[in-house]
């Protein structure tokens, strides 16, 4: 689904992006058709999530393509989180007076 806007948690400690099931929902994603067969752990514990390729990520006007993700069955993930699949794609991030800052490369 073109624009769908979700929140997201900036979490360096994230390998990948991981996206809640309501939000992958969002974007179009069938989570009936995906094979939950990763195990992660989070901070609330040991999970299942499936692996996805998302076709695009942007926040603001920083956009990566072809962005691994995990997908998170519904109620394990409070969040979705921005993690290291897209933040690795930046020049740099920082927080500067209080504000996270992005740059795209």
């Amino acid at each position: 689904v073109a624009n769908a806007r979700i929140a997201m948690l900036f979490d360096t400690g994230a390998t990948t992006v991981v996206l809640r099931a309501e939000d992958a929902a969002k974007v179009g994603i069938d989570a009936r058709g995906l094979k939950f067969d990763v195990d992660v752990v989070t901070a609330n514990g040991s999970a299942s999530a499936a692996e996805v390729v998302l076709d695009r990520v942007a926040v603001g006007p920083i956009v990566a393509h072809d962005v691994a993700a995990l997908v998170a069955r519904k109620g394990a993930l409070g969040q979705s989180l921005l993690g290291m699949s897209f933040l690795e794609r930046l020049q740099s991030f920082s927080v500067e007076r209080g504000r996270l800052v992005l740059k795209g490369k």
